[in-house]
Parts: C-alpha cells; structure tokens; sequence
C-alpha cells in the first residue's frame, strides 16, 4: 500500500474517533452551518401553510430527511450533497432539439 493511502487511512480513523466539538476545532472555517440550521421539506411546506392557516397533512418519511438549500456548499455542515450542478440548459433552437433526441 502506498504512503498516500496509509496517510489517508490514518487520518480518516483519527477525525472519525473525535466529538463534534473536537471535529468543529478542526475546520478550517468557522462560519459552517450545522444541518439542524437547515429547514426540511416539511419544516419549509409546514411553515408555508401555516401562514395560510392550514394543516400539514401525513406524517413524515422522505419530506423529514431532505433540505432545499441556496448557497455557499462549503459552509455546510453535512454528510452529502446530492445534486449541486448547474441549472440545465435550455434548447433554444429545432437543430439543437434534433441533435438531443438523436442522442437518446
């Protein structure tokens, strides 16, 4: 096994047998947001339809482990981040149209 790979092990081990707080110390920016700052589908629809007067519906189950979130992905505080590209892009012409459906 190389050198590059013990070190990797070795330092994976290490961060994985500290506390959160230990953890935090070790950032290299203090500016993180922890996820519990990071409303959920059903915190953000729930906060919704109560300015509307009304009653979330269900109980949990998918809407209780996702978040929508805007911003600078570093700061976060997170295990994954699942989607982070750009906007898709928009086909403006018939040629380009043709050339995408050619390709499926």
């Amino acid at each position: 096994m190389s050198k590059k790979k013990k070190d990797w092990k070795t330092e994976k081990e290490r961060l994985l047998r500290l506390d959160g707080e230990e953890r935090r110390k070790e950032y290299r920016r203090q500016d993180f947001i922890p996820l519990e700052k990071i409303p959920t589908w059903r915190e953000e629809n729930r906060a919704n339809r109560k300015e509307e007067g009304k009653e979330v519906p269900g109980r949990g189950g998918l809407s209780d482990k996702v978040s929508l979130y805007k911003g600078d992905i570093t700061v976060l505080e997170v295990d994954a981040i699942v989607n982070a590209g750009h906007e898709p892009k928009q086909i403006t012409s018939s040629a380009e149209c043709a050339k995408v459906q050619g390709n499926m």
